[in-house]
């Protein structure tokens, strides 16, 4: 129960703020944390570094280059890019740690933040904050990808990724819910039909202001989180979650009343289902 445990808390400290977790394409090899931008713009990200390894940011994946870097406690840590900031066109960061150093009259801290301000193609900047955390084991992810706004499938539409936040739509029963530069508060009060009158099987649950889970990517986040370690078949969670599932499949109720009737925090459904579109849209991009 502690390892899922501490999912659960990745999920709920995304509520205020604090961190997001993070995606694996495979328990065996690891690869990018990918966030998303406007996620990671709102939260503090929390980036592992390993001694004698570079562990590099990129935002290759959106249209923004970086314009500044400030390192809070430079004792530490050092950095490079991947191209002259002046040039307007460096997309990755690579960290790397070093043995402590002295600087007269500076304060230091064993874990430091990392400040980078961005800015895209229409001149808007965008400031990030990285809390760079030491560590002497190798970690599950090679580096962080921060990535555009991604949209989900529902119903066989295609998997985009859209040029900004206003292009981004979840098609629904035919229909398209725009997703507006709102807070995650009022998206989250937009219900839809679908979502409010339940038709068993295919409930949806809003993710984030973009994205909605269905019952199956519950189903397939949560044989990814067993695979990946993150909880074990013993755990008393997951049958509980199995029943969630059966209640879904089976009854006319939506995801937040099954999981209160089975005692179960709707955080745990929801950092589940967003393991599953976080996965789909990393194969998909290791796919092009």
């Amino acid at each position: 129960m502690k390892q899922f445990a501490t999912l659960v808390i990745a999920s709920t400290t995304i509520l205020f703020g604090v961190t997001i977790p993070f995606v694996q394409a495979q328990a065996q090899t690891p690869t990018y944390r990918l966030i998303e931008r406007d996620m990671a713009a709102n939260n503090r990200i929390q980036v592992q570094i390993t001694p004698g390894r570079a562990t590099p940011i990129s935002f290759t994946q959106t249209d923004e280059a970086i314009a500044y870097i400030l390192v809070a406690d430079p004792s530490r840590l050092v950095y490079t890019t991947d191209t002259d900031l002046k040039s307007g066109r460096a997309t990755t960061i690579f960290l790397r740690p070093i043995q402590p150093l002295k600087f007269p009259g500076a304060t230091t801290t064993v874990i430091t933040n990392l400040l980078v301000q961005t800015v895209d193609k229409t001149g808007q900047k965008r400031l990030y904050n990285f809390d760079i955390v030491p560590v002497r084991r190798n970690t599950g992810y090679v580096g962080i990808q921060i990535a555009n706004a991604i949209v989900v499938p529902l119903q066989g539409s295609k998997l985009r990724i859209a040029n900004a936040p206003e292009d981004v739509a979840v098609p629904l029963q035919g229909s398209k819910l725009a997703a507006s530069p709102i807070g995650f508060g009022t998206a989250r009060r937009r219900r839809t039909a679908s979502e409010n009158s339940a038709i068993a099987g295919q409930q949806t649950l809003l993710i984030d202001k973009n994205r909605r889970a269905r019952v199956d990517d519950i189903e397939t986040g949560l044989r990814i989180a067993i695979n990946r370690g993150y909880t074990n078949k013993s755990d008393p969670v997951v049958p509980k979650v199995q029943q969630i599932l059966s209640l879904l499949r089976n009854s006319k109720v939506t995801i937040p009343e099954a999981a209160t009737s089975v005692g179960v925090p709707v955080e745990v459904i929801s950092e589940l289902g967003r393991i599953a579109l976080n996965d789909r849209l990393l194969r998909l991009g290791q796919q092009r």
